[in-house]
């Protein structure tokens, strides 16, 4: 299985992360012949104007290990939803990663 340590990577194997705000999520899409196809994403749900809560992440179990979750969550953490709101993780993944990653902790 291919690993992606970027979204540049990603999108060279045709996978893209884009924010879907009427949706509230930020979507993995991989490109194929008949269209894109969802294959993961992180869900949000906004509080207030001042706070966003990342409620539930996942990755279609074939690309798990490849980089991609990591990938979205970095994307979803930075994102445009985020802005200047504060950051609660009520999804297990992403609280894992804003341990790792401290430095994208709003608070």
């Amino acid at each position: 299985m291919a690993t992606y340590s970027d979204e540049t990577q990603a999108a060279a194997a045709g996978f893209r992360i884009e924010h879907q705000p009427e949706a509230q999520r930020y979507a993995v899409l991989q490109a194929g012949d008949t269209g894109d196809r969802l294959v993961g994403e992180a869900h949000y749900t906004l509080i207030g104007g001042a706070t966003i809560n990342f409620d539930h992440t996942v990755v279609l179990p074939e690309f798990r290990g490849s980089g991609l979750s990591g990938l979205l969550a970095h994307h979803a953490l930075t994102g445009e939803a985020v802005g200047d709101r504060r950051i609660i993780a009520s999804c297990s993944y992403i609280a894992g990663y804003l341990e790792r990653h401290p430095e994208l902790q709003r608070s």
